[in-house]
């Protein structure tokens, strides 16, 4: 039991230590940025909305729509492994060289009136990077001898 203990919090320090670390790498590094500030488009037009990051070993971008009292959710993503993703009226472009991406809504209709939210993850960060990135920590009990 002691050694389980030991390891459950063995874990949880490094976790800990992780998030630290996370914190302090954001605070080093740009955030995406977000282009028009606002977008006013007729009913049945393209919407396009842009964002562009500066570390380039962001690798995942997904886009949330937050409407005006409800909390973020999430739209539709992006990997870096291609450029082009589409599911229904919205399609997302990445050009990786400019380290851009734009978010099109075909056939724009009143619903679509919200607040969107580029964002952008790594599966590697600066010094470190994870081979198997679904590798999860499993504790099991042994039987007392």
């Amino acid at each position: 039991m002691d050694k389980i203990l030991g390891a459950s919090f063995l874990f949880l320090w490094l976790q800990l230590i992780w998030v630290n670390g996370q914190q302090k790498e954001k605070s080093d590094q740009q955030q995406v940025k977000q282009s028009p500030q606002s977008l006013t488009v007729q009913e049945g037009e393209i919407s396009i909305l842009n964002c562009s990051y500066e570390n380039s070993l962001f690798d995942y971008f997904p886009w949330y729509r937050q409407y005006p009292g409800k909390g973020p959710a999430f739209l539709i993503a992006i990997r870096s492994a291609v450029n082009k993703m589409e599911d229904g009226r919205l399609t997302i472009f990445l050009n990786k060289s400019a380290k851009q991406l734009s978010l099109h809504i075909t056939t724009s209709q009143p619903g679509d009136s919200a607040t969107y939210f580029c964002a952008a993850s790594a599966q590697c960060s600066l010094g470190t990077c994870s081979l198997y990135p679904n590798l999860q920590l499993r504790l099991q009990t042994q039987p007392a001898e």
